[in-house]
């Protein structure tokens, strides 16, 4: 056992998505297990002293599903994991009986109090339901849509049958559904098929069907979301990001140009890359770009030619794909600023002003005054300067 620590108002005992390597005895203060969304902390349930952090791990699992946080200052001692679980099975049958029986218990406990607590999320789209969402739209689509012969990422559906499917088999509401299929439909990957109500012929339109056209996505932006979100530790690779979306989507321009071979990759100049960049977007293209992709998951090949020339290579349709979803993410996120998805919204161009300046980096917008970039971190202070 480790010799006693303490943990100042505020400072995380534990964080979600870390991985169980020693259980944790709070000997005084209190603490409070949490959901750390949307950069605010969702509290649970409190911890007091003689508490034990950690024990889910006896029960197989691997890495803490909640973060814990000193509410006060909090004095505690670690003891390590192994050592817990070699005592555990050296205990008499009935005890490892009742200690894993309580465990359990303790488990679906506290999956209940997070569902609840989760379900008080008044936003329009909760973090917590967007996979569910969109996984309920693809399922009803790949399932009770009609297939086209020619292209089989083309599906239609009947509009009432796919809310009472959504409804019936995923409880889904109604009103979120057609919500999410408005998203769908601003991004040109979705369309509605009007028409007048049967008991109104001189009514105004409405929806009969709606027809998929790129399923494939549909369900890759699901599974990645669900896949960072109940992960834990990975919240903000969900949250758009204008530095990333500008450098993906150009990239793309350039590679869309270029025939790709047959496992999907294009190979691009990486001088003329450089020399795009810097032309179209007066950004001068440097390492530091390439790492803020890779940390979202963006990877791209540098190989040296035998003539000394650099090709950079990708492969294009997983990009593409990644660009889609980044572009969802943008619109679930508007979409809960504003209550509603907007499918007429035009892309707002930005305009310039005497108070506003480009990073050099990102070229996202900075107040003249700012000393650094709020996208990318570029000291601006020394560029103007310069």
């Amino acid at each position: 056992m480790s010799q006693a620590k303490v943990a100042k108002k505020g400072e995380f005992l534990i964080k979600e998505g870390d991985k169980i390597a020693s259980l944790i005895l709070v000997q005084s203060g209190g603490a409070s297990v949490c959901l750390n969304r949307n950069k605010k902390n969702i509290d649970i349930f409190p911890i007091g002293s003689s508490q034990v952090l950690g024990e889910l791990a006896l029960a197989g699992v691997g890495v803490h599903p909640f973060s814990i946080y000193a509410t006060t200052e909090t004095k505690y001692m670690e003891f390590p994991l192994d050592a817990a679980k070699a005592q555990v099975e050296s205990a008499p049958q009935f005890l490892k009986l009742l200690i894993k029986s309580l465990i359990d218990r303790l488990k679906v406990s506290s999956n209940e109090i997070k569902k609840q607590k989760m379900e008080k999320d008044s936003s329009p789209c909760p973090e917590d339901q967007v996979a569910k969402i969109f996984g309920t739209i693809y399922h009803a689509a790949n399932h009770k849509a009609d297939k086209d012969e020619k292209d089989p990422q083309r599906r239609t559906i009947d509009w009432v049958m796919m809310k009472q499917y959504g409804q019936r088999i995923f409880t889904e509401s109604p009103r979120r559904l057609e919500q999410a299929v408005n998203v769908l439909v601003k991004m040109k990957m979705a369309t509605y098929i009007m028409g007048k109500p049967i008991d109104d012929p001189e009514g105004p339109d409405e929806i009969h069907k709606v027809t998929f056209f790129d399923l494939s996505t549909i369900e890759a932006f699901f599974e990645f979301y669900q896949y960072h979100y109940f992960k834990g530790g990975k919240g903000d690779i969900l949250k758009p990001d204008a530095t990333s979306y500008n450098l993906l989507d150009h990239f793309l321009k350039l590679g869309e140009t270029v025939p790709a071979d047959r496992f999907g990759v294009v190979t691009l100049d990486y001088a003329k890359v450089l020399e795009s960049f810097k032309d179209d977007l007066n950004l001068v293209l440097n390492n530091g770009h390439f790492t803020i992709l890779e940390g979202r998951g963006v990877f791209a090949k540098r190989a040296t030619r035998a003539d000394g020339s650099v090709a950079f290579q990708f492969e294009i349709r997983e990009w593409q794909t990644t660009l889609k979803i980044w572009k969802i993410l943008k619109e679930i996120e508007k979409w809960n600023e504003k209550g509603f998805v907007d499918i007429n919204e035009e892309e707002a161009k930005k305009k310039k002003s005497g108070s506003e300046t480009k990073c050099p980096q990102c070229q996202a917008e900075a107040i003249a005054t700012a000393k650094f970039c709020g996208e990318c971190g570029y000291k601006l202070i020394a560029e103007k300067a310069a």
